[in-house]
């Protein structure tokens, strides 16, 4: 950076590897989130879209809670031995119900 393009403070700056890897930990620290609580109708919204959606062979989008961003899955519900999977293509994605916070129907 040139002293002209910035605060020369900026410019003149020194951090070392191990402070800039302390400085990014912080920095993803702070937007980390925490996990939502969800109601008893929101799991029960999310069972209802579950159900109509198994029957009917329609796809679903499935939210995953993740601590800095969430997951987006898209596919076809169906059990497999006892547990949700989302069939995409040829593929079976197994849902870990523990992380969903929001089903809707495509």
């Amino acid at each position: 950076m040139n002293i002209t393009e910035g605060n020369i403070f900026e410019a003149m700056r020194l951090v070392l590897p191990e402070h800039r890897d302390l400085m990014e930990r912080s920095e993803r620290d702070l937007r980390k989130r925490v996990a939502p609580m969800l109601t008893e109708d929101q799991y029960n919204e999310i069972q209802f879209v579950l159900s109509e959606c198994l029957e009917e062979q329609r796809p679903v989008e499935v939210t995953l809670f993740d601590p800095y961003d969430d997951d987006v899955w898209r596919g076809t519900p169906i059990i497999r031995n006892g547990k949700l999977c989302l069939r995409r293509g040829n593929e079976l994605w197994p849902v870990p119900m523990d992380r969903v916070v929001k089903v809707e129907a495509l």
